[in-house]
């Protein structure tokens, strides 16, 4: 009986032992930490490393992109294109990529089927070539559908590995994307000096900075800036509506490369563009002195000059892609890129008509001899007469003296009438054509002026309605309010001091 209590006693003991051993493999199991865990086969496997920095030669594949690039000095550069441009971040990255490839683990040995992995036509391709004549080759196949990660072979070991998700992302740039994408142009608004826009569907626009301007209508260099298109002849520009305008020009930034050496232009519109813009400007350029010089103004000593090279820049403007930028070429460049449309627009669609200058003629009066008018076939004249004098203290000065058909006139009068003669406006665009064959002009005045070249200027004032006249200056435009060239008019025939 003693025995039998004896042994449940053992028993009893045992028991409780081994329920303790399970309590505490229980808790030991519920808060392990991760390294405690089984380790997986093969968890990292180091397959390659590399010196990027010795790589001297690229090979790449990825969709319809195969290329070979070497390098020279510091730039990679297309093997059979050496002006390419290339995106050398780009290359960088692939670098990056393959200078140490680790597998996360062994997918598969010498398998029977590549195409079950993507690998009987991989997805990328890059073999990377080193100086010593060593190599190394990374295919990715396709990107796992459980988990991350692509499937892919190293070398020629026959492994498929498990490779993680960088590696294929990271390998695959278009032919484009490895284009670099244009330099964006920055230009001085003020140092531009001619600008031209040739459209396909509207108007021409073409401006030019003339400092010599012979059809400046103000006879004294006032107007620097022509316009040549769309009109006939020229017609000189307001400075201020032009420098506005000239703003519009001054930057071009290029969002990407769409194709280089496109073989098809006209899926972009460039085979016949829509716009084509064109610039000619100034670059300003500074430079040390071998010697000082001193400022012939100032006195003060000068280090350093700054010169002005003359550069021109081009692009031609094709289609609209599908997020609404247009399609551009950059003339002496063999890529079509992309375009913020705004920007576009406004150098494209310019309303010539807003950067005249509207005074038909408004000659300094200091530079004008004559001025012959005509007024329904009766003719008028204004003249003045400049001699050189001395005033009271004997200092030299320039005596003017007026007349009117002849007669001497008071300097206030005559000055009066000049005001309201150059007062005559374009006040609008003739929009359509219209008829003037047999209308004889009601109102012609003509300028003589004494400069160099002898200017005359002339404008005819035609009839047309109870608004307007038709103004003809050599080609017929615009039109005039009525209103101002009847003051003109009347001015002109009653000839006498202006009431205020």
């Amino acid at each position: 009986m003693a025995r039998r209590k004896k042994k449940n006693a053992v028993t009893l003991i045992l028991l409780l032992l081994a329920l303790a051993g399970l309590i505490g493999f229980y808790l030991w199991y519920s808060n392990r930490t991760p390294a405690q865990e089984e380790k997986k086969e093969d968890s990292t496997l180091v397959l390659s490393k590399i010196d990027t920095e010795e790589v001297s030669t690229l090979h790449y594949i990825y969709q319809d992109t195969d290329l070979t690039l070497t390098k020279e000095g510091d730039l990679w550069k297309s093997e059979t294109d050496k002006q390419r441009p290339i995106n050398q971040d780009r290359i960088k990255s692939m670098l990056g990529v393959i200078d140490e490839i680790t597998a996360t683990r062994v997918v598969a040995e010498s398998p029977e089927k590549l195409a079950d992995f993507g690998l009987d036509a991989p997805t990328s391709i890059l073999v990377a070539t080193l100086a010593d004549g060593s190599s190394v080759t990374l295919q990715i196949g396709n990107k796992v559908n459980a988990g991350n990660g692509y499937y892919a072979l190293v070398n020629d070991d026959k492994k498929v590995y498990l490779l993680a998700d960088t590696y294929g992302s990271g390998l695959q740039y278009t032919d484009t994307d490895i284009t670099k994408t244009a330099d964006n142009r920055t230009i001085e608004a003020a140092n531009i000096r001619h600008i031209s826009v040739d459209n396909r569907d509207s108007e021409d626009l073409e401006l030019l900075y003339d400092e010599k301007n012979t059809l400046d209508n103000s006879g004294s260099a006032m107007f620097p800036w022509v316009i040549l298109k769309p009109y006939s002849q020229g017609y000189t520009a307001d400075s201020s509506a032009v420098s506005t305008l000239q703003e519009k020009y001054t930057t071009f930034d290029y969002i990407k490369c769409v194709e280089y050496q496109p073989k098809d232009l006209s899926k972009y519109g460039l085979d016949k563009p829509m716009s084509i813009i064109s610039l000619d400007y100034l670059e300003a350029r500074t430079e040390k002195l071998d010697k000082p010089e001193k400022n012939p103004d100032t006195g003060e000593e000068v280090t350093e000059k700054t010169y002005y090279d003359p550069k021109s820049y081009k692009i031609e403007v094709g289609n609209l892609d599908e997020s609404n930028n247009y399609y551009v070429m950059i003339d002496g460049d063999n890529s079509v890129y992309t375009i913020d449309k705004d920007a576009i627009d406004n150098m494209i669609q310019v309303d010539a008509f807003t950067l005249l200058n509207k005074f038909v003629a408004i000659p300094n009066i200091d530079m004008v001899d004559k001025i012959d008018i005509n007024i329904d076939g009766t003719a008028y004249t204004m003249s003045m007469e400049r001699t050189n004098d001395k005033n009271d203290k004997g200092e030299a000065e320039v005596k003017t003296n007026y007349f009117y058909n002849g007669k001497a006139v008071e300097e206030e009068v005559f000055k009066d009438v000049y005001q309201i003669m150059i007062a005559a406006k374009y006040d609008a665009p003739i929009k359509e054509a219209v008829a003037t064959d047999g209308v004889a002009p009601h109102l012609t005045i003509t300028f003589h002026l004494h400069d160099e070249n002898k200017t005359t200027l002339t404008a005819s004032y035609l009839p047309y309605d109870d608004s307007f006249y038709i103004i003809d200056n050599g080609e017929t435009r615009f039109f005039a309010d009525r209103r101002k060239i009847d003051s003109i008019v009347k001015a002109v025939t009653e000839f006498k001091k202006t009431e205020k």
